[in-house]
C-alpha cells in the first residue's frame, strides 16, 4: 500500500487513537487497528515453544512466507548492543554490562563474544569470548587486522592480526574525547563505508572534543550530534556531517547514499535523513549550530532557515514530527538501527528499501527512498515488516548476513527508555533472531579470506551486497601489505569502465580507490560516465585526501558550469569544502548560476556551507556572488552572514539596503536584524546614518517598523519618544503598540519604565511586561507587582514569582510578603525557591531556610517516592480524575518549558506522545530531574554587573555575547557585563515540582501526561 493510500487508514486510526489510546503499544490488538500491520501473520513455529526465547518467537508476526528463528539467546548472549559479521560469517557481539554508566578505570564489565555456526545448520552454537573488561561499549566493527570498538570517550582498536581470536596486545586508544554525558547516544552504528572509512554516529546531548590521546584542545575536533569517520589505514579522523538527534543506525544503498534513522525529529520533520558529506543538519535541541546557520528565522521569512532537513517529511510518532495518533500506526518516534536491504534471500520487492526498528512500537518500519532532485523523499512503504507483542522485546540493530537473511539483536528488558539507574536493568537476557524468507532460505558457510584476489573481484557482481562489501574490505586490507594481483586490478578497471550495471561500475570504482589504483585516467573516465552517481562519486573520491591535480580541478569547474545533473552538482557543492580556495570560489560562482536548482532540498544549502566557510577570508568575493547569483536564497544568506561580521561587512550590507526595494528590502532588513539581535553594544554603521531617515519615513509600515527595531539595536533613540507615546495609548493600533513594546524593551529604555509599570494593568501586555521588569532594578517594581498579585491570573502570578526571584532587591520584598501572609508559601514552586538560593545572598538564604527548609531529597527518598506514587496511580480509579484539570496543572507547572500537543514551549524535551512510556517515566523525570540531563538542557546561571541573576539554557554564544533562553524570554547578555557564569549539573526543571499540588492534583496531572 503506497504512502498516499495509507492516508485514509491514517485518518481512521487517528480517530481510534484519540478515542481510546493504546498502552502499551506492543498490545497485539494493534494488528487489527494499525493499517501498516494488518497484513502480518503469526510466526510459523515448527513446534510449541519451550524456552523463553522460543516464547518470544511465538509473539512475532511477519508477512506471508516469512519466518523468524532464534539464532542465539541467554546465557550464550546477554546485553547485546552492537554486532558485526566477519569474513567467515561469524557474528561478533558487543555485550554492554557497564551501561548506563561508565565505570571507574579498570573496572569495565563489557565483553566481545564470537558466535559461530560450525556445522552450517543455521544455529550459532559455538561461543567464545574475545575480549573482556571493556567499559561502556556501544559500537563494534571487524577488519584490518582487529576489532574496532566504541567505548566512550574512546575509539579503540584491539589487534588480532593472526586471526586466532585472541587479542595480540591490549586495546590501543586511537582517539579520545567522545562524549558520554548521555550514555544512550554515545558513538554507535559502526560501518565500513564504500570509500573504506569507518563511519559512526554520536548523539546530540554528548559534547565531544575528539583527537589523538594527549592532543591539546586546539588540535581537537568539536562534535555534538553528527556522523563521523575514521580511516583505518591513514589513521585520520573527520566529521562527515553535523547534526541529527540521538541517531542510532547507518547504512548506504547501491549508489553509496548514506541514510540514518533517529528519534525526536521535530526540527528535522521526519525520522530518516539522507546524509551528505559536509552537510549541516537540524538537531534535536535546535541549538549549537555553526555560526553560518540560521536555526530560528523571522516568522515572515521562514525560508531564511538554512540547515538541512530529514529526507522523510512525515514521522512515526507525535513525540517527533508525527501527527497526533501516528504512534498508534507506526509505533512511535524512536528508531534504532538502519538497514537498506541488499541481500539475496528476501523477495526482490524489498531490495533497496530501508528498514528500522521502532523501539516503542515493537515493529520494523519499512520505507522507500524516492529520488527527488539531488536527494531523496523518504516515504513509508505502506506496510511494516514485523511486529512483536512481547513487552520485553527491545531490538537494537539489524543487518543482512551472508545467507541474505536479516539478523536482529534484542536487548530484551522490561525497561525501554534510557535510565542511569544501574539497578533497574535485567543483565541476564539477550537474543539474536533471524528473519528469513522460508521458500528460498539456505544456511551459507563462507570463508572469503581464503579466496584469491581475482575471486574477490568476481564477488563484486554478487546479488548479496554482503559479499561485495566484504570482498572490498579484504582487498583493501591486502593492498596495505602487498600489491593486488595485476589481473584482479585490471578486472576491476574493466568493470569500472564497461560493466552495464551502474552499481557494479560504482562498486569497482570504490574498490579501485581503496587499493590505491584510482588513477587520474580512471577518474577522467568516471567523470564522463553515463551514470550521474558514478560521476558524482568520482568527485568525492578525488577529494578524499583534499589533493586533486590542477587538470582534474579544471574538470570540476567545467562540470559545474555545464552539467545539468543535480546529483553531480551536489557532489561538486560538497567538494567546495575540500579543494583549494581559488577552485572553491570558481565552483561557487559556477554553481550559483544554476537557477533551476534554487528550490532543490539540498543544493543551495551545500553551496552555502562551502561559501560561508570561505567568507571570513574573502568577503568581497561573497558580495560579488550575491550580486550575480541566480539562487535568491544564497544572496539572502550572504548579506545576513556578512552583517554578523564587525565593521566593514555590516556597513556594506547596510549600504546595499539603499538599493533594495519591496519584498527584497524587507527580507534584507530581516536578515540584518537577525544578524544583530544577539549582539550587544553595537556601534552604528556609518551607512545607517545616511539611510535611516528614509527608512523611518517609509510608506510601508512593515519597513518602517523593521528599520526602527534595527535603529534601536544601533543605539538610535530618536524614535523612542514617539514609540513611548504609542505604547501608552490604549486606543492606538495594537500592532503598533506591540512594535513599540518590542523596540523599547529590547533597548531596555529606562525612560519607558513608568509606561511599562502602567502596562501591568493592560491584559494585552501584562505577561511580557512582568518578564521584562526583571531586567530593571527599581524599588517601584516589586511594589507594583505585589500590590496587584491577588488580582492576577495563575499564569500572571507565576510570571511575577519568576521576576521577583531574579535579584536580591526583589527577593526581599517577596519574602516579606510571604512572611506577612500576603502570598501563600505554597504558591512558590521548587523552581522559585531554587532561584532564590541562587542569588547567593546570606539574608535571602536565611529566610528561605526558615520558610522552606531543604527541598533536596536523597536518592533513596526519591526512589521510595517514585514507587509510592506509581502504586497510588496504578490503583487509583482514574475515571474519577479530571484530565482537563490535569491540563491546567500542566499549563501552570510545565508549559513554560515543555510542549505537549499544542500547548507549551520547546525549551525542554517534547512531551507529545510520551504517554506510552507509562507513569513511571514521568515520575522518574519529575521527582529526580537531575538523573538524565542532556548537555543542552543543563542550566546556566549568569550574574551581571548590574545585579541580574539570569538562569536558563544557552541558546547561542559569540565572542561578544551570550544568549540565554530563560523560562519567560530569550536574553542577550554582553560578555563584558558578566561577573560570573556557572553551568549547573542540575536540570532547569527543579526537584519538588509536585510538592505544590495536592494528592488529587498530582493524579490529575499524571493522568493528563500519560493519556497523550
Amino acid at each position: 500500500m503506497p504512502d498516499r493510500v495509507a492516508e485514509l487508514a491514517f485518518s481512521l486510526c487517528l480517530w481510534i487513537g484519540i478515542a481510546n489510546a493504546e498502552n502499551p503499544l506492543p498490545n497485539v490488538e494493534r494488528l487489527k487497528t494499525s493499517p501498516v500491520l494488518q497484513h502480518l501473520k503469526p510466526n510459523p513455529l515448527p513446534s510449541p515453544p519451550r524456552t523463553p526465547g522460543e516464547q518470544t518467537l511465538a509473539q512475532m508476526y511477519l508477512p506471508e512466507g516469512f519466518r523468524a528463528e532464534l539464532v542465539a539467546s541467554e546465557p550464550d548472549i546477554r546485553q547485546p548492543v552492537a554486532f558485526a559479521f566477519d569474513e567467515r560469517g561469524r557474528i561478533w557481539v558487543a555485550e554492554a554490562f557497564s551501561y548506563p554508566t561508565r565505570r571507574p578505570a579498570g573496572q569495565g564489565l563489557d565483553k566481545i563474544v564470537i558466535l559461530e555456526d560450525r556445522d552450517g545448520d543455521g544455529r550459532f552454537e559455538t561461543r567464545k569470548i574475545f575480549a573482556e573488561g571493556l567499559n561502556l561499549i556501544s559500537g563494534l566493527e571487524i577488519g584490518y587486522g582487529g576489532v574496532w570498538v566504541g567505548a566512550a570517550p574512546e575509539l579503540l582498536f584491539i589487534p588480532d592480526r593472526n586471526h586466532d581470536d585472541v587479542p595480540d596486545a591490549p586495546a590501543e586508544v586511537l582517539l579520545d574525547g567522545f562524549g558520554y554525558q548521555d550514555t544512550h547516544e554515545c558513538l554507535n552504528s559502526f560501518m565500513w563505508g564504500p570509500d573504506g572509512w569507518l563511519y559512526g554516529n554520536q548523539g546530540v546531548f554528548n559534547y565531544a572534543r575528539i583527537g589523538k590521546p594527549g592532543s591539546p584542545n586546539p588540535e581537537r575536533v568539536e562534535l555534538r550530534a553528527g556522523v563521523w569517520r575514521y580511516h583505518p589505514v591513514r589513521r585520520q579522523f573527520e566529521i562527515f556531517a553535523h547534526g541529527g538527534s540521538n541517531q542510532w543506525g547507518l547504512d548506504y544503498d547501491e549508489r553509496g547514499q548514506i541514510f540514518m534513522t533517529h528519534c525526536r525529529s521535530y526540527w528535522g520533520r521526519g525520522p530518516t535523513t539522507h546524509v551528505i558529506q559536509g552537510g549541516h543538519y537540524w538537531n534535536q535541541a535546535n541549538a549549537n549550530h555553526a555560526p553560518f546557520i540560521i536555526a530560528n528565522p523571522p516568522e515572515d521569512f521562514p525560508g531564511l532557515r538554512n540547515y538541512l532537513l530529514a529526507s522523510a517529511r512525515y514521522d512515526h510518532g507525535a513525540g517527533g514530527a508525527g501527527k497526533p495518533g501516528s504512534d498508534l500506526i507506526y509505533g512511535g518516534h524512536s528508531h534504532v538501527g538502519t538497514m537498506i536491504y541488499l541481500g539475496d534471500n528476501w523477495p526482490a520487492e524489498f531490495r533497496g528499501r530501508l528498514f528500522t526498528h521502532n523501539l516503542h512500537g515493537h515493529q520494523i518500519n519499512q520505507q522507500v527512498n524516492h529520488r527527488l532532485g539531488s536527494g531523496f523523499d523518504t516515504v513509508h512503504a505502506g506496510q511494516d515488516m514485523f511486529f512483536c507483542s512481547d513487552p520485553k522485546y527491545v531490538a537494537v540493530d539489524l543487518q543482512y548476513g551472508p545467507d541474505g537473511a536479516v539478523y536482529v539483536i534484542d536487548w530484551y528488558d522490561q525497561q525501554h527508555c534510557h535510565n542511569p539507574n544501574t539497578e533497574i536493568w535485567d543483565r541476564g537476557n539477550g537474543r539474536i533472531y533471524r528473519i528469513e524468507y522460508a521458500a528460498t532460505y539456505q544456511p551459507r558457510k563462507v570463508d572469503l579470506a581464503s579466496l584469491e584476489d581475482a575471486k574477490l573481484v568476481e564477488l563484486h557482481r554478487h546479488n548479496n551486497e554482503w559479499f561485495v562489501r566484504t570482498a572490498r574490505r579484504l582487498l583493501h586490507e591486502r593492498s596495505t601489505t602487498r600489491a593486488i594481483d595485476s589481473g584482479a586490478t585490471e578486472a576491476l578497471r574493466e568493470m569500472a569502465g564497461r560493466d552495464p550495471e551502474p552499481s557494479c561500475r560504482l562498486g569497482a570504482l570504490w574498490t579501485l580507490h581503496a587499493i590505491g589504483a584510482f588513477s587520474d585516467d580512471a577518474a577522467r573516465q568516471a567523470l564522463s560516465d553515463a551514470n550521474e552517481y558514478v560521476r558524482g562519486w568520482a568527485v568525492q573520491l578525488l577529494t578524499d585526501q583534499r589533493t586533486v591535480t590542477p587538470s582534474l580541478l579544471r574538470e570540476f569547474i567545467h562540470l559545474a558550469k555545464t552539467v545539468p545533473s543535480p546529483v553531480v552538482l551536489l557532489y561538486l557543492a560538497s567538494a567546495i569544502q575540500r579543494v583549494p580556495d581559488e577552485t572553491a570560489w570558481e565552483l561557487i560562482a559556477a554553481l550559483a548560476q544554476h537557477g533551476e536548482d534554487a528550490v532543490d532540498r539540498n543544493l543551495p544549502l551545500l553551496l552555502w556551507y562551502g561559501l560561508a566557510q570561505q567568507m571570513p577570508k574573502q568577503i568581497d568575493n561573497a558580495f560579488e556572488i550575491a550580486e550575480r547569483s541566480k539562487i535568491p536564497a544564497l544572496a539572502d544568506w550572504i548579506y545576513w552572514y556578512a552583517a554578523t561580521f564587525e565593521g566593514r561587512g555590516l556597513n556594506r550590507v547596510v549600504a546595499l539596503l539603499g538599493k533594495a526595494q519591496g519584498e527584497t528590502l524587507r527580507r534584507r532588513l530581516a536578515g540584518v536584524e537577525l544578524a544583530t539581535t544577539t549582539r550587544a553594544n553595537l556601534s552604528m554603521p556609518p551607512a545607517w546614518k545616511e539611510l535611516a531617515s528614509k527608512l523611518y519615513a517609509s510608506a510601508e509600515p512593515r519597513v518602517q517598523r523593521q528599520a526602527e527595531r534595527l535603529g534601536a539595536a544601533f543605539g538610535d533613540a530618536s524614535m523612542f519618544p514617539r514609540l513611548r507615546e504609542a505604547l501608552d495609548n490604549r486606543r492606538a493600533d495594537v500592532e503598533l503598540r506591540r512594535h513599540a513594546f518590542a523596540v523599547l524593551s529590547h533597548a531596555l529604555d529606562r525612560a519607558s519604565l513608568p509606561v511599562f509599570l502602567r502596562l501591568l494593568d493592560d491584559a494585552v501586555f501584562r505577561v511580557q511586561t512582568i518578564g521584562l521588569l526583571a531586567r530593571f532594578d527599581s524599588p517601584e517594581i516589586p511594589e507594583a507587582l505585589l500590590s496587584r498579585f491577588d488580582g492576577f491570573s495563575s499564569a500572571d502570578r507565576a510570571a511575577v514569582l519568576n521576576t521577583l526571584t531574579t535579584r536580591v532587591s526583589f527577593a526581599l520584598p517577596l519574602l516579606d510578603a510571604v512572611s506577612a501572609g500576603k502570598i501563600k508559601r505554597d504558591q512558590l514552586t521548587a523552581f522559585h525557591v531554587r532561584q532564590l538560593t541562587q542569588l547567593n545572598d546570606a539574608e535571602v538564604n536565611r529566610r528561605v531556610a526558615a520558610t522552606w527548609g531543604t527541598i533536596h531529597q536523597s536518592p533513596a527518598e526519591q526512589r521510595a517516592r517514585i514507587a509510592r506514587l506509581e502504586k497510588v496511580f496504578e490503583e487509583a480509579p482514574l475515571w474519577a480524575y479530571s484530565g482537563d484539570a490535569g491540563r491546567e496543572h500542566f499549563l501552570k507547572l510545565c508549559a513554560q518549558c515543555h510542549r505537549l500537543g499544542n500547548d507549551g514551549n520547546r525549551i525542554g524535551p517534547e512531551l507529545t506522545g510520551a504517554g506510552k512510556n507509562g507513569v513511571r517515566y514521568f515520575l522518574e523525570n519529575i521527582i529526580d530531574p537531575d538523573a538524565v540531563i542532556g548537555a543542552d538542557f543543563q542550566m546556566t546561571t549568569v550574574e551581571t554587573r548590574n545585579g541580574d541573576v539570569i538562569s536558563g539554557l544557552v541558546a547561542g554564544e559569540s565572542s561578544a555575547t551570550l544568549t540565554i533562553r530563560a523560562v519567560t524570554d530569550q536574553i542577550v547578555i554582553a560578555k563584558d557585563n558578566i561577573v560570573q557564569r556557572t553551568k549547573s549539573e542540575k536540570s532547569l526543571m527543579p526537584e519538588g515540582l509536585l510538592e505544590s499540588l495536592t494528592d488529587r492534583e498530582q493524579l490529575e496531572l499524571l493522568k493528563y501526561l500519560t493519556s497523550n
